[in-house]
Formats: C-alpha cells, structure tokens, sequence
C-alpha cells in the first residue's frame, strides 16, 4: 500500500497521500487489521458513484477531476484497494469535492485545511459505503456519515 503512494507528489497542508494514509489509517490503534484486510479487497463497482450522480457532480464543478484534492483523495483509495487510479478517478468525480452531490452542498473547499479533511473524510466514509464497517468510527469518533463529517470540518478526529 505504502509502495503504491510513493509516486504521488501532491502536499496538502504538510500532508503527502502516504503521510497522511500513514497517521490516520495504518497507525491509527483505532483500525484493526481485519479493517485493512477489507479496505484491500473492496472492488470499483463498490466505489463507483452512479452515471446519474456522477453527471450532477460534473456540471455542478466541471473541473472536479482536475483538482489536485481529488488526485489526492484517488491515491489514498487506490493505495489501499489497488483499483487504478484513473479508473477510479472516472467512476468517482465526487472524490475531493466537499459535501454531497445529492444535497445543496457540493463545492471545491479553496482552504488547504477543509481539503485535507474532506480527503481523508472521503476514504473513509467510501470505505463505510463499500462495507468495510467502523472505518468514519475508527478515524472521527462517530461511524455516522453526517456526524462523521461535521467532526471532520470542525477540525476534530482520532488520527
């Protein structure tokens, strides 16, 4: 996993994808083993935002996949699944973007910090979403995904 983001040359406030993926998930005593044992077998189809989603999020940020927030976000999860990288950039434009595509919140966070938060935010509540259960619990104290993310936007966390 760690081999797999060694190439990435992206920096978000100090935080490199390795870096961060390091403190936050695989030295993080809250996820076991048998989390990352998961993490490593969920598949792109478990991912994957719907075509319908994915159109919504385009035309509401068309450059999402440009944003080095979402290269970011796509080297974590790509690290831990060893799905590749471009297609789960292409399965998944929401990766990177704050808030939800379903909800009136969807933007392009401009502060380094709103952008590592929803990186690492990301991971983990995909993660949720694929199966792998604790993962939002693990990291920000709460599995829930909306309460999830607001400890993440206020700066809170386990990592």
């Amino acid at each position: 996993m760690r081999q797999r983001l060694s190439d990435v040359n992206i920096t978000i406030k100090g935080d490199t994808p390795q870096s961060l993926f390091d403190r936050a998930i695989l030295d993080n005593k809250h996820v076991t083993n048998e989390q990352i044992l998961e993490m490593s077998r969920v598949t792109l189809d478990k991912l994957a935002t719907d075509p319908e989603t994915r159109a919504k999020v385009l035309e509401r940020v068309p450059n999402a996949r440009e944003l080095p927030v979402h290269h970011f976000t796509v080297a974590m999860l790509s690290a831990v699944t060893g799905i590749d990288r471009a297609a789960l950039s292409e399965a998944c434009p929401d990766l990177g973007l704050t808030g939800a595509p379903n909800t009136p919140l969807l933007y392009a966070a401009s502060s380094e910090r709103m952008q590592r938060s929803t990186a690492l935010h990301d991971f983990t509540d995909y993660m949720r979403g694929a199966g792998v259960k604790g993962m939002n619990k693990a990291v920000w104290g709460v599995e829930n995904r909306v309460l999830s993310a607001l400890v993440s936007a206020l700066g809170g966390g386990r990592y």
